[in-house]
């Protein structure tokens, strides 16, 4: 009879939280189609003025399709429905990811430029048309295709995604460029910043004195004083240093093609042991320490604001008062733009087009335990519960929110963009170009 007990008592505890796990989905599925809705521009399409209709390019990855060509037709036949005759196609290659055709494509008048592969096919090709106003759509065949799930993009219907990318919806989104200094082992994925500096003197763009056009088309204009350095990464859903890092240059791409995400579960197993190490934080125009989304990084005895004398590794910050400096101990920092990953929700407050970076410090102690204890907060944030951490937790998770942030680590820390694993560094510099980029999106009834 007792057992019979217990057995009831955990099948009723199941049931209660399995319905507060969907009340709480349900509410955060309203507020994200709340939130989508507030942030979609008025419904326009990517028409070519002279020809009444979309002149579309589509930059695809030909590794992440087992059939190129059953793609292309699937694509073109969707395209075809909706009245274009012609699809433009360029593929991606080793040397160049998707940023340089991206840029020839507006060199050659294209209406909307179209991203077909993973996260870093789709930053790859958002460098290239960040700033131009020109619009950008997605067609995700990747593992994560972290952003098309943010933007309620279909992952596994190319023709829907073809016909979202040529439709009326739009959304501004935020555009991220990471720089590293104090490298110890250099990438070997060539920077964003240098393929578009390359393609624009290709395409003969002058990028030092804007022609007459840019003077009279403000897109333009914004583009030739918003270029990356050629030293700089892009991204559009998450960087990272750290345990983050160690984990995407871990990762084994021929069973991440078997198995998707279980592939990260087995080289963040592996990266699990590695030490953590102190970190010095510097936040450009940060929210005020009272309104962050979880516990600030630091209190007023290691958070303070930089003074004239203050620097990090080397850079200078004299006079200004918006940046602040913390110290911090942490397993890894992680600069996000968007919040939302599949099963779990990383950084609540993250929105794609609001001009801030969510920082996000992670650290663990006491080994397994310290994990459970982070794995627990993780989970309570997809269900909208406040992170708290207590002077006893063994796994911490801090937040800020800030225009743009620098972070000078001890010891050399491997550093991701998007997935992609850019070498070891001991300083990150991290910025945002403001909704530099026009993404077609679902309308609210997909």
């Amino acid at each position: 009879m007792t057992i019979w007990i217990v057995v009831g008592i955990l099948a009723l505890a199941f049931v209660l939280f399995g319905g507060l796990w969907l009340w709480r989905w349900y509410q955060r599925r309203q507020a994200r189609l709340q939130l989508r809705k507030d942030a979609m521009l008025t419904p326009s399409s990517a028409f070519d003025p002279e020809r009444g209709r979309p002149r579309p390019w589509v930059i695809v990855n030909p590794v992440k399709h087992d059939d190129v060509d059953a793609f292309k037709a699937e694509v073109n036949q969707a395209a075809h429905q909706m009245g274009i005759d012609h699809v433009h196609w360029r593929e991606t290659t080793a040397e160049d990811p998707g940023t340089g055709q991206a840029i020839d494509a507006l060199a050659q008048g294209a209406s909307v430029i179209i991203a077909s592969g993973g996260d870093g096919t789709v930053r790859a090709v958002a460098a290239g048309v960040a700033g131009s106003g020109v619009r950008m759509g997605i067609i995700p065949a990747g593992t994560g295709n972290i952003l098309a799930r943010n933007l309620g993009i279909p992952i596994d219907d190319s023709a829907q995604a073809m016909r979202i990318a040529l439709g009326e919806n739009h959304q501004a989104l935020d555009c991220g460029w990471l720089r590293v200094d104090n490298v110890d082992t250099p990438s070997e994925i060539p920077a964003e910043g240098m393929l578009v500096r390359a393609a624009l003197t290709k395409n003969r763009v002058d990028t030092d004195t804007p022609p007459s056009l840019d003077q009279a088309d403000s897109s333009l204009a914004h583009r030739a004083q918003n270029l990356p350095g050629t030293d700089e990464y892009s991204f559009v859903v998450i960087a990272g240093l750290g345990f983050d890092g160690e984990t995407m240059a871990a990762t084994d791409s021929e069973l991440k093609k078997k198995v998707g995400w279980v592939a990260y579960v087995v080289a963040a197993l592996g990266a699990i042991a590695k030490e953590g190490t102190k970190l010095r934080l510097m936040l450009r125009n940060p929210k005020p320490i009272d309104d962050p989304v979880g516990d600030a990084p630091g209190d007023d005895e290691h958070s303070r604001v930089v003074d004239e004398s203050a620097t990090i590794s080397g850079v200078s910050v004299p006079d200004q008062p918006e940046s602040v400096l913390t110290w911090v101990h942490s397993r890894t920092v992680m600069f996000a733009n968007c919040g939302e990953l599949p099963f779990i929700t990383l950084a609540p407050g993250a929105r794609v087009d609001d001009g801030l970076i969510d920082v996000i410090a992670v650290n663990t102690e006491a080994g397994v335990l310290g994990w459970a204890d982070l794995s627990l907060k993780i989970m309570g944030q997809g269900l909208g519960v406040k992170t708290m951490n207590l002077p006893v937790s063994t796994g911490k998770i801090q937040f800020r929110q800030a225009e743009g942030a620098s972070v000078a680590a001890q010891s050399p820390q491997v550093i991701q963009v998007d997935g992609d694993a850019i070498g070891t560094a001991r300083t990150v510099h991290v910025r945002l170009d403001p909704q530099a980029l026009d993404i077609a999106v679902p309308g609210l009834e997909n």
